[in-house]
């Protein structure tokens, strides 16, 4: 299948289809079995996975189509072949020369570490080019007491979390929100976070793995010793100002077959979700690539007059930049979380 997908590749233009990759799961200290029970994944028994990535260009791992012509495919092998036709010129400056967006799933059985990630400029200067990490949450199911962390309360500046990293007191200098199902949070980088335990989330994000933890709970890794914290970096790239909310506010349009509400914009991308009741008409403008992670319900994604490709809760398509007109239609109560660079 892999030598067929490349011979087609290598045969011309892009073929204009959904494309859904297979997973590539992490094992994560704090994760569990929670993306097979709330959506339904396969996934390998034993391990605690944390996060599923979903659609993922990035050296430390890259997805594979699953399906359609070029089924066992990576996708960075797509993206080198069509450049601008898959993920359009805006994009392609964006993410140096990679898709932009990494898109995952996480299960929080245990809370994650307090972090920070840093903005393009610091990333680019100190990790080797990177991009910096400015994210979206989206919750897709809370047990009951749920909370995130996120930004630093009024008041705490840079001598004062010093001195909590010192004395252990590191929760205390954090403003705490509760978390239900359906909430949506926007973490530039530069904002203090850690999602607590009993969440699924939804992550949108840049396309970088540049985490800098100060504080972990006084817990060990998977190897059995304490994780290594990144304190100097942290407070050096952390925003100390008092934060605005982090919940998104979202803007909401009535559209026929569906009702689409923008969660957030960003120069780094934009994010909607749709509530389908009927059928969609959706185009890409041939300006970005599109991503529809469906986080309930069930439907189909149509690209011009080709066969429909099904999607499900806990599944991810995206759509070519270079296809234009696409359909979206419910099989019941559908939601999905549209990603897409404005």
């Amino acid at each position: 299948m892999r030598e067929r997908a490349s011979e087609i590749a290598a045969g011309g233009s892009l073929r204009l289809y959904p494309l859904k990759f297979h997973e590539v799961y992490q094992e994560r200290v704090w994760g569990g079995d929670g993306l097979a029970r709330v959506l339904g994944k396969e996934l390998p028994a034993g391990a605690p996975i944390g996060e599923s990535w979903e659609v993922a260009d990035h050296p430390h791992a890259t997805s594979v189509v699953r399906n359609g012509p070029y089924a066992g495919m990576r996708l960075d092998a797509l993206r080198e072949q069509f450049g601008a036709e898959l993920i359009g010129e805006r994009a392609l400056a964006l993410g140096r020369g990679r898709l932009p967006l990494l898109i995952k799933f996480l299960d929080c059985r245990d809370r994650l570490s307090v972090q920070v990630h840093p903005d393009d400029a610091y990333a680019a200067a100190h990790e080797g080019g990177s991009l910096g990490k400015t994210e979206l949450w989206y919750v897709v199911a809370a047990e009951p007491g749920a909370r995130i962390w996120c930004g630093l309360k009024p008041g705490i500046d840079r001598p004062a979390l010093e001195q909590a990293i010192a004395a252990g007191r590191v929760p205390e200098t954090l403003a705490e929100v509760e978390a239900a199902a359906g909430d949506c949070l926007f973490i530039p980088a530069g904002r203090v976070h850690a999602l607590g335990e009993g969440l699924i989330i939804c992550e949108i994000q840049q396309n970088s793995d540049v985490t800098y933890r100060f504080y972990d709970w006084d817990r060990v890794g998977l190897d059995g010793k304490p994780r290594q914290l990144h304190i100097t970096q942290s407070l050096e790239v952390i925003d100390y100002g008092a934060s605005e909310t982090p919940y998104c506010q979202p803007q909401v349009s009535q559209m026929p077959g569906a009702v689409v509400a923008r969660l957030a914009t960003c120069p780094q991308f934009a994010v909607e979700k749709l509530t389908v009741t009927g059928q969609l008409a959706s185009d890409t403008g041939g300006s970005s690539f599109h991503t529809l992670s469906a986080i309930i319900g069930e439907g189909y994604v149509r690209v011009g007059d080709r066969d429909p490709e099904p999607i499900r809760h806990g599944e991810t398509v995206l759509i070519p930049c270079a296809a234009g007109a696409y359909t979206i239609e419910s099989a019941g109560n559908l939601e999905l979380l549209r990603a897409f660079i404005p």
